[in-house]
């Protein structure tokens, strides 16, 4: 094939390709580091008022923070190669001759170590090329950890919400077509991921790559192989193929640990820890800063929240964030519908309100709290609609308590929210609790000299 000739300008281009890198790389790696801050906030956005509890969205989140966590891995690298290719630049300017070996007096293998340095013309050029090779790389890996997403969510979470919208109320996810489907999906992924850490091992045979080809195709389409295939290509090609295969394998079994801890991180601090009796598996064991007001700079709880998780009054303050998801279900709790038909002449908060309140179940020591106003509430510090709860707790005796949000059990199982809470007495109250309990021991005391 004959060998394109190439364009002048391309070749300026290419031997300043430096420059371009260094300013690319220098703000890219300045907005990634501001991007997952800004992904948890989407995630805390959708999750609260349009998602609610539910792993989609936490995988795409997750997923596009690993990629971006990959990319600022090989933006630093690419950096710290470049200031050692700078260096060695300015230092081939200033010791044009390179290393004087009779100078330095070594003997034996000393001497011959150093003898063995290359020219600075050549170091200068290796780091040329393995600057420009991290480069690319970067967006490599983050291209096709996007791809990887791409695949399963257009392949498997679409068709599931067309299943869900054309069967109604019958769960899709159950029929043994959805299983078979989702079995189908994972093989032809995993014979893909295959055939990428071997470098196109199903593309060497002549039947099986007549085989393997409609899959390729598939996975392509859907990964957007195209964006990243020249890199890929241009690596495997034309480097060491075991430094290849080894580069891509701690790549995706790094990318499979990352992804659990980044999708699955509760911002407890247990990510890296070696600590064998702290579990935090029972959810009543557990307190999540989310569910108190005071305890929560970055986090909020998507179910529910207190003011603190010491309560010094008789009024206990619950928030209920509203959501789409819950809106649905509300409407499908009480027949929307008929209700509307049946409520004509009503005002619109007349109606909804008594629906809502009916929908949402608030226990306190596992006791349905059936009388509470509930008024519509808008939080500036979350930025969060929902419903502000009034609930008595001056019965309450001072101690270690529980307060717990859900729907109604018939189309729940768990509660949402457990939230522990320590009631605590004033003074006044303590001696009005204490003088209480003297008079009713007082009572029930055997008075001196009467007869028994």
């Amino acid at each position: 094939m004959e060998k394109e000739e190439t364009p002048k300008w391309l070749e300026d281009l290419q031997q300043r390709s430096w420059e371009p890198e260094v300013l690319l790389s220098g703000i890219v790696l300045f907005g990634m580091f501001k991007v997952p801050p800004l992904l948890d906030k989407a995630l805390a956005f959708f999750k609260s008022q349009v998602f609610s509890s539910t792993t989609d969205i936490d995988n795409l989140v997750g997923i596009l923070k690993l990629g971006i966590y990959w990319l600022i891995l090989g933006l630093i690298l690419h950096l710290i190669c470049r200031g050692i290719w700078v260096g060695m630049v300015g230092l081939s300017y200033t010791f044009p001759n390179g290393v004087n070996a009779e100078r330095l007096k070594y003997k034996h293998r000393f001497k011959e170590r150093v003898e063995k340095i290359p020219p600075f013309q050549r170091i200068i050029i290796n780091l040329e090329k393995l600057c420009s090779s991290l480069f690319s790389l970067s967006f490599m890996l983050f291209m096709s950890i996007v791809g990887a997403y791409l695949y399963f969510f257009i392949l498997l979470v679409i068709p599931f919400f067309i299943g869900v919208a054309f069967q109604g109320n019958f769960n899709f996810t159950d029929t043994r077509a959805f299983e078979i489907y989702v079995v189908v999906l994972l093989v032809i992924a995993f014979i893909g991921l295959i055939d990428f850490l071997t470098l196109g091992f199903f593309r060497r045979f002549s039947w099986i790559s007549k085989i393997y080809w409609p899959f390729h195709q598939l996975i392509s389409t859907f990964t957007l192989g195209r964006y990243y295939r020249p890199i890929y290509f241009a690596f495997v090609s034309n480097s060491n193929r075991w430094v290849v295969f080894l580069l891509l394998t701690v790549f995706a079994v790094g990318s499979l640990f990352g992804l659990d801890e980044v999708t699955n991180d509760a911002y407890d601090g247990s990510s890296f820890s070696r600590l064998s009796l702290w579990h935090g598996d029972d959810q009543r064991l557990r307190v999540f800063t989310g569910y108190y007001e005071d305890q929560n700079e970055e986090l909020f709880s998507y179910q529910a929240q207190i003011p603190s998780d010491i309560i010094d009054g008789n009024v206990l303050r619950l928030f209920i964030p509203a959501g789409v998801i819950k809106e649905d279900s509300i409407r499908a709790y009480v027949n929307y519908d008929s209700l509307v038909v049946a409520s004509k002449g009503m005002t619109r908060d007349a109606r909804d309100m008594p629906a809502i309140k009916k929908f949402y179940h608030v226990y306190l020591d596992d006791s349905l709290v059936r009388e509470y106003p509930l008024l519509y509430h808008f939080r500036l510090k979350t930025n969060q609609p929902g419903y502000l709860a009034y609930i008595d707790i001056a019965q309450l005796p001072q101690g270690m308590h529980t307060l717990e949000v859900g729907g109604p059990p018939s189309m729940y199982k768990n509660r949402w929210a457990s939230i522990p809470f320590f009631r605590e007495l004033d003074a006044s109250e303590r001696k009005s609790t204490s003088s209480t309990q003297e008079e009713e021991d007082g009572y029930f005391q055997v008075k001196p000299g009467l007869p028994r």
